[in-house]
């Protein structure tokens, strides 16, 4: 595979680490922490550990004032010749193979829109770390970093007031729209990503927050955004910028089938066609799920007492609507979110500053269909995706400190599993959610992997495809097996273009 490039901006400009021309220090290792572990938890901001090479002393000996020094952390896509050095000649004068093009440069600035290069990570380092002699001479500093949507999670200063006494003191007042806009507002003037709702239906009104009660901006936006989607926040890289978008989980993905025979999900307008088993180091064992049977929003209520208003929690409750066998429903358990959604005005006219809000019988359908998907089935203990394997010029979405987003793995020894509804119990799309990057250099050549946390998502499920949707295939050239058919929602018409294979 490629190497991975990291930058820093001591103050003057980014300058790549890499560079041996720089004379800064060179790129040893890292591993990056980030996303969440489950479903019923937020991401908390991701955090990089990092050892640089440094053999001139020069940047160990700035190291007490390397904290808060800005940082990232990319790997190169496929280049174009525009991207090689000038030095290096014409394209006759090359030897090496168009195959191993991506090792011959240095991405540019990350900065620049017209990079090549996907950012894994940005952030800032944090304060601590080592100093060490190296071995063969020079020195090693082991530092670490944090990604910027900590600053979301350290703003917790008072929020928009209003003198009118009916709320007795209480911050953070204003609608939805407007509280997204300051914290927007806020984070920005920290040098923070802002967030973007990605078409996000935000509630009528929300509960303001009493006058001792300062949460972080990282709590306000999960509580401000709840809803039947089942948003979970991820901080997302581009370039040298990044953005706080949500990852939807409960919506459906619909999966396709092309005119030669493979599985595929449409995401981001990329075809993304299903990844063999054999190339992916999973654990044989599966997890199963603790089923989950009802989803739980405790939203607020508002009440008036001598012209003052209070809020006190109202529970939104949807259900499996009978899909869930009944073993599985016999013993409750739910997934609970809190909501700033304001739910019930019991207030008798005192709030007078907007509706209310609740779900409508689409989203009870949609979660009822979302708690079966989840229940029934399984995903892998541990995933690992090696750049020997899976190279990260080919499939960038696997090596990203923020969610892949929809796709699918077959042959693997469970896509045979069959559910209890006659879908699969295993084959379906799936996402990270989470995860530990790790890159190393292991005789003389880099490695990069991800030891990821997966998350099955709902498969779109309002078509039933029958024998003659199919291709005019044999059966010897599907990827999939009969139980697989029930998940399918389109057939392409077009030919697949010819995918990129191997590694590099």
């Amino acid at each position: 595979m490629q190497q991975c490039f990291m930058f820093i901006d001591t103050g003057n400009g980014w300058t790549p680490v890499n560079d041996s021309a720089k004379d800064i220090a060179a790129l040893d290792s890292f591993t990056i922490r980030w996303g969440s572990d489950s479903i019923d938890e937020q991401p908390e901001p991701a955090v990089m550990n990092f050892t640089l090479r440094d053999k001139t002393g020069r940047l160990a000996g700035q190291a007490l004032t390397l904290a808060g020094m800005k940082v990232i952390v990319q790997f190169s896509d496929q280049p174009r010749w525009q991207d090689l050095q000038p030095s290096m000649g014409g394209w006759e004068d090359l030897r090496i193979p168009i195959s191993s093009l991506h090792r011959a440069y240095s991405p540019g600035s990350p900065e620049s829109t017209d990079s090549p290069a996907s950012t894994m990570f940005a952030g800032t380092v944090s304060t601590g770390g080592s100093i060490e002699p190296a071995s063969d001479g020079g020195w090693l500093l082991k530092l670490s970093a944090t990604s910027m949507m900590a600053v979301w999670k350290r703003l917790q200063s008072q929020g928009p007031t209003d003198t009118a006494a009916k709320w007795n003191g209480a911050h953070w007042i204003g609608t939805p729209s407007a509280r997204l806009a300051e914290m927007n507002r806020r984070a920005s003037a920290q040098g923070a990503p802002e967030a973007q709702l990605d078409g996000l239906a935000l509630p009528s009104s929300v509960a303001p927050y009493t006058s001792s009660d300062h949460p972080s901006q990282l709590d306000l936006l999960h509580r401000l955004t709840v809803g039947p989607r089942l948003p979970q926040w991820h901080e997302v890289y581009d370039g040298a910028a990044s953005t706080i978008r949500p990852l939807f989980l409960a919506d459906p993905i619909a999966v396709h089938l092309s005119t030669d025979g493979r599985l595929n999900v449409l995401t981001d307008g990329e075809t993304r066609y299903a990844l063999s088993a054999a190339d992916i180091e999973a654990s044989t064992d599966l997890s199963i799920t603790e089923p989950l049977t009802q989803v739980v929003i405790n939203a607020k209520r508002v009440k008036s007492d001598n012209g003052k208003l209070s809020f006190d929690d109202v529970e939104i409750t949807m259900g499996d609507q009978s899909r869930l066998p009944p073993q599985l429903t016999a013993m409750q358990k739910s997934l609970t979110i809190d909501s700033d959604m304001l739910a019930v005005d019991d207030s008798g006219g005192v709030w007078n500053s907007g509706g209310t809000s609740n779900v409508s019988d689409t989203d009870r359908a949609n979660i009822a269909q979302w708690l079966e998907s989840h229940d029934l089935r399984m995903v892998p203990e541990t995933v690992t995706f090696n750049s020997t394997r899976i190279d990260p010029a080919r499939r960038p979405w696997l090596y990203k400190a923020s969610p892949s987003g929809p796709f699918i793995i077959v042959k693997a020894k469970a896509s045979a599993l069959t559910g209890s509804d006659g879908r699969p119990s295993f084959t379906g799309p799936i996402t990270t959610i989470g995860g530990t990057l790790s890159y190393r250099w292991r005789n003389g050549k880099p490695t990069l992997t991800q030891e990821a946390k997966l998350a099955a998502l709902r498969p779109l499920l309002t078509k039933q495809i029958t024998w003659a949707d199919l291709p005019t295939l044999s059966w010897q050239q599907l990827d999939l097996h009969i139980c697989d058919l029930s998940m399918i929602q389109i057939i392409d018409t077009s030919s697949p273009t010819a995918e990129k294979e191997g590694t590099q």
